[in-house]
């Protein structure tokens, strides 16, 4: 399947799901751990030549998406107190470039950051797991707005003109945890409605419903603490509203924060 999307999934990135970082509390986590590495050895699979991960502790532009643009991505768990693990790739200037064009022509704001700026944590853990799985590959890291959700999703379906337009195999994974106010004494002050929206965009991803995913209450999105939401719409733009493959692979919260794994298209599942 030449010049598409390949693969498109949803991932946590709480640092302690990195061993190095997490020790003994990942234990506590060995869902998300078993899930994410079905899912990173899922995506290597699927042989895509470049990996687009969408970030939300990138540094954020509240009018535009924004990317790195070094030709290296690298960054470690130093902020985490596990400074000897770390990750590089190589960024993927070309595809970048397209997707900058294919934004242009549809009247999205785009630009690259200037500089060096470091990998995120949101772009680490997911990344530590494929590294894992053998990706060696090229990687883009981008990160969302505070736009509208129609305009996220334009930006998904961006990504995916650029892969047509360059005629390459493209994974998508956004990066993200759910509601950060799940229980009493977690790490944000607790919220009796937060469970409400992890389970409707849990259950909309199990239904393969997109549209129930795009139309969870603003309100309850606010109230959830989430920092992931915005990632999955992108990611659903870049499947083509079309979840074909659509499994949740995982989901718990034992820390007060909601860690999903799941697919939302597989090019090897699909007939």
């Amino acid at each position: 399947m030449a010049g598409s999307i390949v693969f498109v999934g949803v991932a946590p990135h709480p640092p302690l799901l990195v061993p190095e970082v997490g020790g003994s509390r990942i234990a506590r986590v060995r869902d998300s751990q078993r899930a994410l590495t079905d899912f990173s050895r899922r995506l290597v699979e699927s042989n895509p030549e470049t990996v687009v991960l969408i970030s939300p502790h990138s540094p954020l532009d509240a009018n535009a998406f924004t990317a790195r643009a070094t030709r290296k991505l690298k960054g470690d768990f130093a902020e985490f107190y596990a400074p000897g693990v770390r990750l590089e790739f190589a960024n993927d200037l070309e595809l970048l470039a397209e997707l900058e064009r294919q934004c242009a022509e549809a009247g999205l704001k785009m630009h690259t950051l200037e500089g060096e700026h470091d990998l995120d944590h949101g772009a680490l853990v997911p990344l530590y797991y494929l590294r894992d799985a053998g990706w060696a590959g090229t990687i883009v890291v981008l990160g969302f707005s505070f736009q509208s959700i129609e305009i996220h999703v334009a930006f998904g379906e961006a990504i995916r003109q650029a892969a047509a337009r360059l005629n390459r195999r493209i994974a998508v994974v956004a990066s993200g945890d759910l509601s950060h106010r799940l229980i009493v004494g977690g790490p944000y002050e607790f919220e009796p409605t937060a469970h409400v929206f992890d389970e409707q965009v849990v259950s909309a991803i199990t239904r393969g419903d997109a549209r129930g995913v795009l139309e969870v209450d603003p309100g309850l999105r606010t109230r959830a603490g989430e920092c992931g939401y915005r990632s999955i719409v992108v990611a659903i733009g870049a499947a083509g509203s079309s979840l074909r493959d659509h499994q949740v692979l995982s989901y718990e919260g034992p820390f007060g924060v909601g860690y999903m794994v799941a697919v939302l298209y597989d090019a090897n599942q699909s007939s």
